[in-house]
């Protein structure tokens, strides 16, 4: 998408108090659901063994840090600072765009769930695909921000699953 008509697209879609909101309200409805997958995950995986507790927890908990870190030292600019056209931004933070972290764990945690439980991971990935989409047209996120941090979570998970599945 040209830098005009992406400019154009999110000026409407923040003038739209009805879209905006409806916007963040997936968003927050996904992350929730997510998170609730991963406790569940979690407190099947202690049933099953605390070695595999470990695993998950490890093969999600080290690349968010990184990816903190990574965010940190990198420090880039989200659309909404760009574009001054906001009257109210998305958030109240700078910085930090790049990559991801919302887009990452959705990823992470979904391909994770492709291993113990397909249905719920396929499910996960459909909900974090359609998150990213809405955090790019709230301009929280460029696309780059919300590809890579999804290429990070589902490498880093495959990684960890291989492991742990091996």
């Amino acid at each position: 998408m040209k830098k005009v008509n992406y400019e154009q697209l999110l000026k409407r879609i923040n003038q739209d108090y009805k879209i905006t909101m409806l916007l963040k309200l997936y968003c927050h409805f996904a992350t929730v659901l997510t998170v609730v997958v991963f406790l569940t995950i979690l407190i099947f995986s202690i049933e099953d063994s605390i070695t595999k507790t470990v695993g998950f927890l490890v093969t999600l908990g080290a690349p968010f840090l990184l990816v903190s870190l990574l965010r940190k030292l990198i420090n880039a600019p989200r659309p909404y600072e760009i574009y001054g056209f906001y009257t109210v931004p998305p958030k109240k933070k700078q910085g930090d765009s790049f990559p991801s972290r919302h887009a990452f764990s959705i990823f992470a945690i979904g391909t994770l769930c492709l291993f113990v439980e397909p249905i719920v991971g396929i499910i996960t990935l459909a909900l974090g695909l359609i998150m990213c989409v809405c955090r790019v047209l709230l301009g929280i996120h460029f696309t780059r921000d919300v590809v890579t941090g999804a290429l990070i979570g589902i490498i880093t998970s495959l990684i960890g699953a291989f492991i742990l599945y091996k």
